[in-house]
């Protein structure tokens, strides 16, 4: 029988296998797929095998789970089965056919510690640091430490520039910020090249290690085990009053370190929650939002949330997300992104760069961001650059950032034949970034209307902003508020339309984009240098310090 013939015979669509979708509740064995009893195990593999390859994840999971009793003892249609699960972030599922395979000798007892690890990080469970409760005292009121993923001077990215600049800040409002690196950071780019400890910019930077491990081939458990134990030394060292930790790879999991360093000493723990990152255990979109992983994480977040004794977030639209997830709105505060003005000013496009570049005569809109989610949506950009070439306008697009997805953008721009107008320029380290800035007549952020594309507040408007450029970003929550009505300008998320009459507005009416411009930079003086965050950061503490005062849930 036919894989359309037993989807049709089971009621599972109306004979258009390509077209079908099951809904979320169709997934459960007993009531699909009883015309496959028959089938033999070599057919339902090749099935699973296929649907997968085709992205057909609930057809192959009804499959699957309709045929498990016949086979849980083939080897080959367990594997297949647990790819589904994988690619579903069924983890609870994907574990027990790992442990059937194990029963059968196809699984090495190290990938199922892994597996058991993985689900263990998104099951409520928190480090437990070795020995009874230790009360630290604190240095003084004013010393912090900070749980970080990665740190200068071995990045310049983003995540550590923001960072990077807010312990700046904090020198200045009197703090003591002292900054721990996760464990076997500093050796994944420096090999032994780094100290242990070692000051940067008059802020004293930790950097956790036990030498040249393979740390990624540890069981996520026992990493962060580990972690807390290596902070747990250190913190001894340091003698903090805080402890503050910002999102990691996945988001909760330095929080979760965090809390084990919580429960052991007693210090009050500040959660920073950079991004939403509970869509991030998959590439595929349709994926991200869906199933066991995506509500795992969202339950430990909210966890993580709700242990701290404070919270901070980057803007208005990721707070107002928190407070509806359920998190006190006194418990949240903001620290948002900013610049440094010094650093990033208004000025001529380098003349070397433009003929480096070839951006001679004509009109230069772009985007500085990693090219590693489909939320920048960069082929939007693409898009609007076809269109405005269609029609005669001299415009090149300038792209800044490196990633996976330049590969799929450049191949966007051969498709629609604009290849010879598009610049693609890798990575720019961020204290040399102005300059690409000031090249740009129109700075288009064209994100998508993804979780963290929503509600995220990006750093690099803020950037574009304070060296003179125009900004126009997609009508989403957390754009909107960096533009405002008067600081920028507004599209409709993947309307490439709307960005090319953007451009002919730009040209046509280059008084008025300048006006605007000057309009943001003057708010990015005033209200987003990054040197405002210090104090921001000090009543923050102050708070988690008078934890007994805010709510706690």
């Amino acid at each position: 029988m036919s894989l359309e013939r037993a989807v049709k015979h089971a009621g599972l669509g109306h004979g258009n296998f390509v077209d079908y979708k099951a809904p979320a509740h169709e997934t459960n064995a007993s009531s699909f797929l009883s015309s496959t009893e028959l089938l033999p195990a070599a057919d339902v593999v090749r099935w699973l095998q296929e649907l997968v390859a085709a992205r057909r994840y609930d057809v192959a999971r009804a499959i699957g789970e309709a045929n498990y009793a016949r086979f849980s003892e083939l080897p080959e249609f367990l594997t297949a089965l647990r790819a589904v699960y994988s690619k579903t972030g069924a983890v609870s599922l994907a574990l027990r056919v790992s442990f059937d395979l194990a029963r059968l000798g196809k699984t090495s007892p190290a990938s199922m510690r892994v597996a058991s690890g993985r689900l263990r990080e998104l099951s409520g469970w928190i480090p437990q640091i070795s020995g009874p409760v230790d009360e630290v005292p604190p240095m003084n009121s004013r010393r912090i430490m900070h749980l970080v993923k990665e740190s200068r001077p071995f990045l310049s990215n983003g995540f550590v520039a923001r960072s990077h600049a807010n312990f700046l800040a904090e020198i200045e409002a009197g703090l003591e910020p002292h900054v721990v690196t996760e464990p076997g950071f500093a050796r994944r780019h420096a090999g032994n090249n780094f100290r242990s400890s070692a000051p940067l910019d008059s802020v004293p930077h930790h950097h956790l290690d036990l030498g040249d491990i393979d740390y990624s081939a540890l069981p996520v458990d026992r990493y962060l085990e580990m972690f807390a134990e290596l902070a747990y030394q250190r913190l001894r060292i340091i003698r903090p009053s805080v402890i503050h930790v910002s999102s990691g790879r996945r988001g909760f999991e330095t929080a979760l370190v965090g809390l084990a360093l919580k429960q052991k000493t007693g210090l009050p723990l500040v959660y920073e929650v950079r991004s939403f990152f509970e869509g991030n255990w998959t590439s595929e979109m349709e994926q991200e939002s869906r199933g066991e992983v995506f509500q795992r994480r969202m339950a430990v977040e909210e966890m993580c949330m709700h242990a701290a004794d404070f919270v901070l977030t980057l803007g208005a639209s990721m707070r107002d997300e928190l407070v509806g997830r359920g998190i006190p709105a006194e418990k949240i505060g903001l620290i948002p992104n900013g610049v440094d003005v010094g650093n990033f000013t208004p000025g001529p496009k380098p003349e070397k760069l433009v003929k480096s570049i070839a951006l001679e005569d004509t009109f230069v809109f772009g985007y500085i961001s990693n090219m590693d989610h489909y939320r920048e949506s960069q082929e939007t950009l693409v898009e609007a650059l076809a269109i405005a070439r269609s029609r005669g306008i001299e415009a090149t697009l300038l792209l800044v950032g490196s990633g996976p997805r330049a590969k799929i953008v450049r191949q966007c721009a051969k498709d629609l034949g604009v290849a010879e107008h598009l610049r693609i320029v890798g990575h720019v380290d961020h204290q040399e970034i102005v300059d690409y800035y000031r090249l740009i007549d129109l700075f288009c952020v064209p994100r998508i209307p993804e979780r963290a594309g929503k509600y995220v507040t990006p750093l690099k408007p803020f950037e574009a902003m304070a060296c003179g450029v125009p900004v126009a970003v997609s009508d989403l929550p957390a754009l909107r508020e960096i533009v405002s009505e008067t600081r920028g300008f507004t599209f409709a998320p993947g309307e490439a339309q709307a960005i090319v009459a953007l451009l002919e507005n730009a040209m046509a009416q280059p008084d008025r984009f300048r006006s605007v411009a000057d309009e943001a930079r003057a708010w990015v003086v005033t209200q987003r240098q990054w040197k405002f965050n210090g104090p921001r950061y000090a009543a923050a503490f102050e708070k988690a310090r008078n934890r007994e005062g805010i709510s706690q849930c």
